[in-house]
């Protein structure tokens, strides 16, 4: 063999071992702590656990930037962590209370809802430079994102509604009438349907995105609080918070299917449909239970840290 064929085969080796090596990381808010708990989702080890400001909750990742943005409400911070060094790149200042938190790779941009300040702030992806912000209900909770990037949908908590904005121009569009207390939100893979988790009506709104409507109300557990959508299985997944279990309704039947018990007062959720796992953020047990996506049972549970919260997409690979 040549030196530099040979050279070329062992950079292909080297290449080939450093992508084997990526392990999926789940970036878990401790709110309890001050941290974020970086679990490798292939074993369930604790890569590092990065403190960050006063009582953390959102999360959202960006894949293309690699990385990991956070609010904590009580310091006000929107924090960015290094994804591939896992440490604190920068912290700022953003709005009177910053929680739902969604990032748009394409669009270059965070938005981050102003739980007192009733607003969305945008910020850049790179630089964290304000570019502005969008009026909203009060108390704006989850947030999510269509697909093409083009909208961003905002849970109004005590004003049982949910915003949809354009972000082009910043104008609400339309304010849909959901459950009671509207609080995580999430878009379906093919952008044409949103999922509402309504705390103190103890449903979920299905909403049409084409025809800005609600199509149907599904009845789950008690304070529902957060969803993961599974595309490949028509299937959705939703946090109880005070009865400790994960509902599972079939999109298809329009009916929940069964509930699955994971740790106690289960917040974020976050699903690796392809791997068929599913990932529950488990506030009071300090944990995260992983659920198998087609037996429906819980699989494994890792340990995280104080108060575990995770609200939003906090998982990348």
């Amino acid at each position: 063999m040549s030196p530099l064929l040979r050279r070329a085969c062992c950079a292909v080796l080297l290449s080939a071992a450093g992508m084997a090596a990526a392990a999926p990381l789940a970036f878990v808010t401790n709110q309890g702590a001050d941290s974020v708990s970086v679990i490798d989702l292939d074993d369930g080890s604790t890569r590092a656990t990065i403190t960050v400001g006063a009582e953390p909750a959102g999360v959202a990742v960006d894949r293309r930037l690699r990385r990991v943005f956070v609010t904590s409400v009580k310091s006000r911070e929107l924090t960015v962590i290094d994804a591939d060094r896992l440490s604190v790149e920068t912290a700022l200042v953003s709005g009177e209370g910053p929680l739902g938190i969604a990032a748009d790779s394409a669009g270059g941009r965070v938005y981050v809802a102003d739980w007192y300040g009733a607003a969305v702030r945008v910020h850049d992806a790179r630089t964290l430079g304000f570019r502005g912000q969008y009026r909203t209900g009060t108390t704006p909770a989850g947030l999510a994102l269509t697909p093409d990037g083009a909208h961003l949908l905002v849970c109004n908590r005590d004003q049982n509604n949910l915003s949809v904005i354009n972000t082009a121009d910043g104008l609400t569009i339309s304010r849909i009438a959901v459950g009671t207390a509207p609080f995580g939100v999430t878009v379906s893979a093919d952008g044409r349907q949103a999922y509402v988790a309504n705390v103190q009506s103890g449903d979920v709104s299905l909403i049409d995105l084409e025809g800005l409507q609600v199509t149907s109300t599904i009845a789950v557990g008690t304070a529902p609080y957060a969803l993961a959508h599974d595309p490949l299985r028509q299937r959705l997944f939703v946090t109880n918070q005070q009865d400790g279990t994960v509902s599972v309704i079939d999109l298809i039947e329009l009916r929940e299917l069964t509930r699955i018990t994971v740790g106690d007062y289960p917040e974020g959720i976050a699903i690796r449909a392809r791997a068929r796992r599913v990932y529950v953020a488990n506030g009071f047990s300090n944990s995260l239970s992983v659920i198998d996506a087609d037996s429906l049972r819980v699989v494994a549970t890792f340990a995280t840290g104080d108060g575990s919260r995770a609200f939003g997409q906090f998982i990348l690979e």
